[in-house]
């Protein structure tokens, strides 16, 4: 096959085996990851069938992992390094040394022949796996979710030097060899810095203020792609200027909308890099080598955990949220995928020892995933979250999923926004998103019957869904998806009398007809314009609604409120 041919029928089979593992992954009720990696062993050159490129998801995997460190970055602040303190930070760094000791030791015993650059190579946590445990659990805005990506972000600028001295032969290594790209690295960092501080703000509020919503992705991808080129040029990675150039914008306003345009992409790329990561695994060779994988696996798995959970409870975290950073940090993932595979092509490991760490890596990566609903119980005893509600431009996560920003979802949120209530909000038409975005309300474009783009709003932090959309079969779409999706309380628009109940058994709590309501505002103003007392006035009205099924009072809100939180509506 020419090529491009064989490009597109590796792209194409990896990505209906991706769809396949993913979803039969979620059927279990286990992380797509896990299902990523099976599809992977499924189509690589160890097991029978179909075998993809590796060259070719190889680069795919590259620009999904530039992606995802860009979108990573986003969401964090170089601030939040300077506020883990001395302690926090030489903690990380003797955390880093132990494991590395431990490991070493461990691949000592089973024989291996190069012990140590094996171990360097399994001393960083994996941001991909810890980031998706993260989201899971809805703590990325809590101090656990904070604590763990600060450190894995110094544990990426460790990889630098772990790069170095792992793809250098031993005789050749220098202190000076790997000091250098460790300033190349910091130097880079505070340009960065500076450029974010005076340039980039204005760049990024112009973008956003005038590019239009299609050409807002393509924007922030050259953003994330040039500073990932220029990281590469430096010396460094791709993945490392990416995530640096993410962190940079994130102090600009506006960066939840720009996590929000580039994360549908960052999906579909982390996929097939997982993907690509199962395709290097040979089941054969592991399963030879079984009692090693296990057994060095779950020496990984119980002391990196106990190791990461003890340093963030020594840092005066509660003990939820020290078990919660314990097992984010626990898994070995994408840096230590590079890390073999730049080692063993240095030839300072060879085959049979890349597959252990391989498996060591696999191994790590399905416990903590498995682990992750089990872990979920941890979360009310870590501590509440430190930054205020507010409405979605600033730093807190939001609360409610505006579907429809129409007059009556522009007029909810502007309810929300005055009461400091931070929300999400998806328009499928231009204009009014570009009307929106004119009066400073961060709206997603996107179509709310796309489970892609309602998944860009509805979020584990989501508390309440609201359905505005005039389109009774879209509103009734959606409310079946975000029910089979979360457990928020969704509330969603009728056009007529009729769609109530179907509304409510697809899963809606609360189904209205804002016409019915706004007759019964009229009516209310008649009576009163006339003298009818209030409370009679208020009477009449309880008893039309309780004859019009399009028409409902607020008790059934407050009482599906109360269910679903615990706590009385306010």
């Amino acid at each position: 096959m020419a090529p491009q041919t064989d490009f597109l029928a590796d792209l194409t089979v990896a990505l209906l085996a991706a769809a396949i593992g993913g979803l039969l992954a979620g059927r279990l009720r286990l992380n797509p990851i896990l299902g990523y990696l099976a599809a992977g062993i499924l189509i690589g050159p160890f097991t029978p069938g179909y075998v993809a490129r590796a060259e070719t998801l190889s680069t795919l995997a590259t620009l999904g992992l530039i992606f995802l460190l860009f979108s990573l970055g986003l969401g964090f602040s170089f601030h939040e390094i300077r506020t883990l303190g001395p302690r926090a930070l030489l903690g990380n760094g003797v955390v880093m040394v132990l494991l590395t000791a431990v490991a070493a030791l461990g691949a000592r015993l089973a024989g291996a022949v190069h012990p140590l650059t094996m171990a360097l190579t399994t001393t960083v946590s994996s941001t991909a796996v810890g980031a998706a445990l993260l989201r899971e659990w809805d703590v990325e805005d809590r101090p656990p979710g904070r604590y763990a990506l600060a450190q894995q972000v110094v544990q990426d600028l460790a990889a630098v030097a772990l790069l170095v001295v792992t793809t250098t032969p031993a005789a050749s290594l220098s202190v000076l060899g790997v000091l250098f790209p460790v300033l190349k690295a910091v130097a880079f960092v505070g340009i960065a810095l500076v450029l974010g501080a005076t340039v980039l703000p204005r760049v990024v509020q112009r973008i956003l203020a005038r590019a239009s919503t299609e050409t807002l992705f393509a924007a922030f991808a050259a953003l994330a792609l040039v500073a990932a080129w220029l990281g590469e040029l430096v010396g460094l990675s791709f993945e490392f200027g990416a995530f640096v150039a993410g962190a940079v914008i994130s102090e600009a306003a506006g960066s939840r909308m720009i996590s929000s345009v580039v994360a549908p992409f960052r999906a579909l790329f982390v996929a097939l890099f997982f993907v690509s990561v199962g395709m290097l695994l040979d089941p054969r060779a592991l399963a030879a080598h079984w009692p090693a994988v296990i057994g060095l696996g779950a020496a990984f798995v119980i002391v990196r955990g106990v190791a990461w959970g003890a340093l963030a409870r020594i840092g005066g975290m509660a003990l939820g949220g020290a078990i919660l950073v314990g097992i984010a940090m626990t898994s070995l993932g994408e840096f230590n995928v590079v890390l073999v595979n730049a080692a063993l092509g240095a030839h300072r490991i060879d085959s049979g020892e890349s597959q252990l760490l391989l498996g060591i890596t696999f191994f790590t990566i399905v416990v903590t995933v498995v682990a992750g609903p089990f872990a979920r119980r941890f979360r009310d005893a870590a501590e509440p979250r430190t930054e205020p509600e507010g409405v979605l431009g600033d730093d807190a996560a939001p609360v409610v999923a505006i579907v429809g920003f129409g007059r009556v979802g522009r007029t909810v949120g502007a309810v929300l926004r005055e009461s400091g209530i931070a929300f999400a909000a998806l328009e499928r038409d231009r204009a009014t998103v570009d009307r929106a975005r004119a009066d400073s309300f961060d709206v997603v474009y996107g179509d709310g019957t796309d489970p892609i783009a309602l998944e860009r709003v509805v979020r584990p932090s989501t508390r309440i869904v609201l359905a505005t959309i005039a389109d009774g079969v879209a509103n009734a779409a959606i409310v079946h998806r975000v029910a089979g999706m979360t457990q928020a309380l969704v509330i969603a628009r009728a056009t007529r009398g009729a769609e109530v109940a179907t509304l409510r058994e697809l899963g809606a709590s609360l189904a209205l007809v804002p016409e019915a309501e706004g007759a019964l505002v009229f009516a209310r103003a008649v009576l009163r314009a006339l003298g009818i007392p209030e409370r009679d006035s208020e009477m009449q009205v309880d008893a039309v609604r309780e004859r019009t099924p399009a028409v409902l009072d607020a008790d059934p809100l407050v009482r599906a409120v109360t269910d679903r939180t615990g706590k009385p509506a306010s």
